[in-house]
């Protein structure tokens, strides 16, 4: 090999190097980090003994008559959707949505209760599915605390299964 194409390798290399040191760290700003939705019994307990936590802010997917979930976020994160629509959560409320179950009450035998967690595992929230415990979402954080979390994917199984054979 000739100097000069030695020469010509040293400087893709470093310039290769340097486009990866300075743009790849901007890609991956700009996709932001990706949560998820984690099971936990003691959501459930929550949702079901009709408790409003006072450091959460409540949303809900769905009718406001039936919504379909119902979740908390913490008052430090903030919800970037159009889709959630935020309302002032009461035990009665959540007294007549999972009254209104009735004798479907057998269906909700698993755990529809969930933590949304952001992508180091910290806890921004809480997740209640009020018609299906199979419901699932995407968390995707924005910016520091700044959330975004699509509307409930029915029959979540299928979903998960696909992602994890991927």
């Amino acid at each position: 090999m000739t100097t000069l194409s030695k020469n010509r390798a040293g400087v893709a290399t470093i310039l290769v190097i340097g486009f990866l040191a300075f743009c790849l760290p901007g890609f991956s700003g700009c996709s932001g980090t990706y949560g998820r939705l984690s099971v936990n019994s003691d959501v459930k307990e929550i949702y079901e003994n009709f408790q409003v936590l006072s450091d959460y802010r409540y949303f809900r997917s769905g009718p406001a008559s039936r919504p379909r979930v119902v979740i908390g976020l913490r008052e430090d994160f903030t919800l970037q959707s159009d889709y959630w629509q935020p309302i002032e959560l009461t035990p009665e409320m959540l007294d007549q949505w999972l009254g209104f179950r009735g004798h479907h009450k057998k269906y909700f035998l698993g755990n529809n209760g969930f933590d949304i967690l952001d992508g180091q595992g910290n806890k921004l929230g809480i997740w209640y599915g009020l018609v299906d415990a199979h419901d699932w979402a995407a968390v995707r954080m924005i910016a520091d605390k700044t959330v975004s979390i699509t509307p409930p994917i029915q029959d979540g199984r299928r979903l998960r299964a696909k992602f994890i054979r991927e």
